[in-house]
């Protein structure tokens, strides 16, 4: 898996996008590997840790807020790990955006007038109800986080959170 994401993050950083047939590669090894240790249940298993990240940012997608890759890619994380394991790498990748997202706006010279426009958004879509497009007006530069970074590191805190919980992260324990 950290082979596979690490090509996932190269890509997205280069291209601006996942490629199909990594996730693709991923959800078939996903698969094999919940057949292998569950046999014909592994197959539920594996269809629903794979619809999880669909259903929960099936919204952000409409909004433009998350790309499709991110959401095929937490599906092909939770296609080998645990349900509670990808509700911890989902959270964690959702930290470590906001962290990054916070040193892309500190970083960014149009800083200013994207956060006038994000307030503004989010009190349309509360004053209105109706849920739209994220898009900037003309004259603001767009910038894309490649927010595969951001679930690669949710992956790895899935990992490190429940070792450093049980002190087994550390070699004295």
């Amino acid at each position: 898996m950290f082979f596979l994401l690490v090509l996932a993050v190269t890509q997205d950083i280069r291209s601006g996008r996942v490629s199909n047939k990594l996730i693709l590669l991923g959800l078939l090894i996903g698969l094999f590997c919940k057949v292998r240790e569950y046999e014909v249940r592994g197959i539920y298993l594996f269809l629903r840790n794979v619809s999880v990240p669909v259903i929960l940012f099936y919204l952000l997608f409409l909004m433009h807020v998350l790309g499709a890759g991110d959401i095929k890619l937490f599906s092909m994380i939770g296609g080998i790990l645990t349900i509670e394991e990808l509700f911890l790498c989902i959270w964690c990748s959702l930290a470590a955006g906001g962290i990054l997202s916070l040193l892309y706006i500190l970083a960014d010279n149009y800083r200013e007038e994207k956060l006038k426009y994000a307030w503004s958004y989010l009190v349309h879509m509360c004053k209105y109800q109706k849920v739209i497009s994220y898009e900037l007006p003309e004259g603001i530069p767009k910038s894309k986080m490649a927010f595969s970074l951001a679930v690669f590191l949710g992956w790895i805190g899935s990992y490190c959170i429940p070792l450093i919980k049980s002190g087994g992260l550390f070699w004295y324990s």
